[in-house]
């Protein structure tokens, strides 16, 4: 079999929770703009037309709720983290498989020091 098995022991908890808020707020830039922006039309056009005035015309609905959003989902991950890594060491870690494609695991990180010296 042409597989690698690796046991991932930890995870770096501050970084898994920027990743994780970077690619949750990408995800809402991408769905909760345009929802944002089409409900502010709409409401502008309505009677509720001052509450979205003073809401900007949901622009500061969409700054405001990734900002909110994006401290709500570091601070959860980081959570998430944390617990992963405490379960990861009460069981021993978790085996993962890895296909081997020709790079033996001594070679991992190789350029990254050639490109050092």
């Amino acid at each position: 079999m042409n597989t690698l098995t690796l046991k991932l022991k930890k995870v770096d908890p501050v970084k898994y929770a920027i990743i994780a808020t970077l690619t949750y707020l990408a995800i809402m830039l991408i769905l909760i703009v345009p929802i944002m922006l089409i409900g502010s039309a709409v409401g502008a056009s309505q009677d509720l037309a001052g509450g979205f005035a003073m809401l900007g015309g949901g622009l500061f609905a969409i700054v405001f709720g990734l900002i909110f959003y994006g401290i709500i989902i570091f601070i959860v991950t980081l959570v998430a983290a944390l617990v992963l890594n405490f379960i990861l060491k009460k069981t021993g870690g978790l085996p993962m498989d890895f296909e081997k494609n020709g790079l033996d695991v001594g070679q991992i990180g190789q350029d990254f020091l050639n490109e050092k010296n």
